[in-house]
């Protein structure tokens, strides 16, 4: 075969296994998002830690990665999840609706949602979640525990109160703004004591959701290696003894 012609077939089969390469994102285009969820996840000092950041931040250095964490209001972080391939999302809920919409990577914890009300609050009588109706309830938009709420109890729009942030939703909290709210029992002990508060002025009336799990999760149509790579370095994390270590400094 003539070598101009070698060289022509083989820039044509080139271009013909580029073309039919899947449309997979480049692992130099990994991103890592999160929401403020203390003790799991929240900024100090300018930057992201708590119990699963630094879980994250090991399963990354075990792979061999780096990417910046970027925390923002989980209805963002979810959104670009669902759109951005390549991209790790933390510390979320894996629900029926959400399980065919990413790559699970593994647990994180264990997840308790209770709903609260403050102890000095007695003109507060709830019994069952259907009585949360007559009051004003604090969520945060796209979260499981939100989406939970709602569809238990089938609550008008007018009976909830939506809020960026834990933050912000237990500020509105503890001002009154709203009679009743949603919380990771972990998340709101913090949160109470950020505030040089207590967790005795809290009143958990409901226990919502005590059987699921929060996960380590990335997007559709990543990079197949990629979520290969993580989720050996998520075992191999797993197994080091890391998850022990965390719960005591940041869970007890």
């Amino acid at each position: 075969m003539p070598r101009i012609a070698y060289f022509l077939l083989s820039g044509c089969w080139l271009f013909c296994a580029c073309s039919l390469a899947p449309a997979y994102a480049s692992t130099s285009q990994l991103s890592v998002v999160t929401e403020s969820l203390p003790p799991l996840n929240y900024e100090e000092r300018g930057s992201v830690t708590g119990y699963s950041t630094e879980i994250v931040q090991a399963v990354l250095q075990e792979a061999r990665l780096t990417a910046p964490i970027e925390l923002i209001p989980w209805a963002r972080a979810y959104q670009r999840a669902l759109q951005q391939p390549n991209t790790l999302i933390y510390s979320m809920t894996r629900t029926p609706e959400r399980d065919a919409q990413f790559e699970w990577i593994g647990v994180l914890s264990n997840r308790q949602i209770y709903l609260y009300k403050l102890k000095s609050r007695t003109d507060i009588q709830i019994k069952t979640l259907s009585d949360a109706s007559a009051y004003k309830t604090g969520l945060v938009r796209e979260m499981a525990s939100a989406k939970e709420f709602m569809r238990k109890g089938q609550f008008p729009d007018s009976a909830v109160d939506y809020a960026p942030t834990d933050e912000s939703n237990m500020k509105k909290f503890l001002m009154g703004r709203v009679d009743l709210a949603i919380f990771q029992n972990w998340s709101a002990a913090f949160l109470m004591k950020s505030q040089n508060r207590t967790m005795d002025e809290l009143e958990p009336l409901l226990l919502l959701d005590g059987s699921s799990n929060y996960y380590l999760a990335m997007s559709k149509n990543s990079d197949p290696a990629l979520v290969k790579k993580l989720r050996k370095a998520f075992e191999k994390v797993q197994q080091s003894g890391l998850f022990d270590k965390l719960r005591l400094k940041y869970l007890r």
